[in-house]
């Protein structure tokens, strides 16, 4: 029964977010790679982010140098789906469209 009420909060919170439509979103990772693309460890942050990024006209993701390389539990949206805003281009990216570096 616990499964039955966390799928109907779940349900409700996917319902609530695809009423809106968003010009920009930016949102936070704790990996990204371009194989696993971006990723969170929290599988219920992933659903939400997930589900955002697809109302959003242009998406970004705010992430340093760090994260890069990094893989966590869950993917949330693919390595080409979205802008990468970081501090420094890391090694082995610098050849990807759509790494902006902003010092």
């Amino acid at each position: 029964e616990m499964s039955a009420s966390l799928v109907g909060s779940e349900m409700c919170i996917e319902t609530a977010i695809r009423k809106y439509h968003f010009t920009k979103g930016f949102f936070g990772t704790n990996g990204v790679t371009k194989k696993t693309g971006f990723t969170t460890p929290d599988a219920s942050e992933a659903m939400v982010k997930k589900i955002a990024m697809e109302q959003c006209q242009e998406k970004y993701v705010l992430c340093d140098e760090s994260k890069f390389g990094e893989v966590s539990s869950v993917t949330f949206a693919p390595f080409a789906g979205a802008k990468i805003v970081t501090d420094q281009m890391p090694e082995g990216y610098r050849d990807c469209g759509n790494v902006i570096v902003i010092s």
